[in-house]
């Protein structure tokens, strides 16, 4: 007589998978100093992929793909490294007309403030503050110029790694098939190609798109005579690559520096306001998603629980890859059959809600069949509805399916 496993062997094992799950985003968190320059190394490589593949489709010798993508790499180094620093230079040079411009502010707005509600003589909005905001704005120039060399260090790792990412890329899928056995082995390395596929797919629409958002802030900030529209434009395509809360800080950020440069000419102001968020609202509502196709297939939540968890691991770096983070880990959970109830679980689950409502419409259109069959006659117009309804709805199996057309129009 056999028997029966133990009932709590299952919540053991959820149990010990939580705790192993915290010890790793404590090690991640712990050894961020190493993680964050190999993980941005590897990202780096799958934005230069598709280039990559481009170059070997035609032909061109492995060393000269490298050579130039590493000078591709070396320049947009340089030029970010050169543009923090004429950033830092100017905003420093600039920042004692912007203060003046923020006391002017400040009592325009207590004066309009003092006809509504009655103010205590010498009072201003500033004046509430518990800090002195104009010694923080210098202190955090002073602080990025500081973090140069340290940002100087990350990417000098991140060049390194990529460059052996690039010159050991061929090796990857034979390696992985000669050390997992056989019957495994090929799975691993569709889910490896998998992976570089989507996510490189990813980063490049993202680019694409970041790159119009940032021109079309630059564009505003030079149709309005607003200061600094490189710096915006800039801004502007770095934050995009934060789900969600990157657009709203770059627009208010826009809106505050046009609030404080043209006030009280309030026409401008509303110009940089309607331009800066009618950008956002067009490319990242509406081009964004339609490019995109909804393939990341993440929940809204999870993305901005992702941006939380990343962001307090890893921080500012963590929040800008944490969506392409949190696609890789669904692409392993659906290959692990275990795992595979969480990739369900962080999808947007439209698919899921399409397959109810096949689902639904089957079995009404069963049931009209089943009442014909019983003599009670339905109309033709039902009949023919429910028949249209079966023959265009699209299936699909799940939203933890891997799509092979990622990006592509439907």
């Amino acid at each position: 007589m056999t028997e029966k496993p133990f009932s709590g062997n299952k919540y053991i094992q959820i149990f010990l998978g939580v705790i192993v799950t915290l010890a790793v985003f404590a090690a991640l968190k712990i050894s961020k100093d190493v993680m964050i320059p190999l993980v941005l190394s590897f990202f780096c490589y799958l934005l230069f992929t598709p280039l990559l593949r481009r170059l070997d489709r035609l032909h061109v010798p492995k060393v000269v793909s490298v050579i130039f993508v590493m000078a591709l790499l070396l320049c947009i180094f340089v030029a970010a490294g050169w543009f923090i620093v004429i950033t830092v230079n100017t905003l420093a040079d600039l920042v004692p007309f912007y203060i003046e411009k923020v006391v002017s502010l400040d009592r325009l707005l207590t004066s309009r403030a003092s006809t509504l509600i009655e103010l205590p003589e010498g009072a201003s909005f500033l004046s509430i503050l518990p800090v002195n905001w104009s010694s923080i704005a210098i202190s955090s120039l002073t602080s990025i110029s500081n973090k140069f060399f340290s940002i100087a260090k990350v990417a000098l790792l991140v060049y390194i790694f990529v460059l052996f990412l690039l010159l050991e890329r061929q090796s990857v899928i034979p390696k992985l098939l000669a050390a997992i056995p056989r019957n495994k082995g090929m799975k691993v390395a569709v889910m490896f190609e998998r992976i570089t596929r989507q996510t490189s797919k990813y980063l490049l629409l993202k680019v694409v798109i970041s790159a119009f958002t940032g021109g079309l802030f630059f564009l505003t900030a030079v149709v309005t005579g607003l200061d600094l529209p490189i710096l915006w434009g800039v801004l502007a395509f770095i934050f995009n690559f934060i789900p969600s809360i990157g657009s709203v800080i770059v627009t208010t950020m826009v809106i505050i520096m046009s609030l404080i440069q043209f006030a009280p000419d309030w026409t401008n102001v509303f110009y940089v306001a309607i331009l800066a968020i009618s950008t956002q609202m067009i490319l990242g509502n509406i081009i964004d998603p339609r490019l995109q196709g909804g393939q990341l297939n993440l929940s809204p939540f999870v993305i901005l629980v992702s941006l939380s968890l990343w962001g307090f691991i890893w921080g500012l770096p963590g929040m800008f890859i944490a969506v392409p983070l949190t696609s890789v880990l669904q692409i392993l959970c659906a290959n692990i059959k275990s795992l595979r109830p969480v990739a369900i679980l962080i999808s947007n689950g439209k698919s899921y809600q399409r397959e109810t409502a096949k689902q639904k419409a089957l079995e009404r259109y069963l049931r009209k069949q089943d009442k014909l069959k019983r003599g009670e006659h339905p109309t033709a117009e039902h009949i023919n509805e429910a028949q249209e309804k079966e023959a265009h709805e699209d299936y699909h199996k799940g939203d933890f399916v891997l799509p092979e057309n990622f990006g592509d129009k439907k």
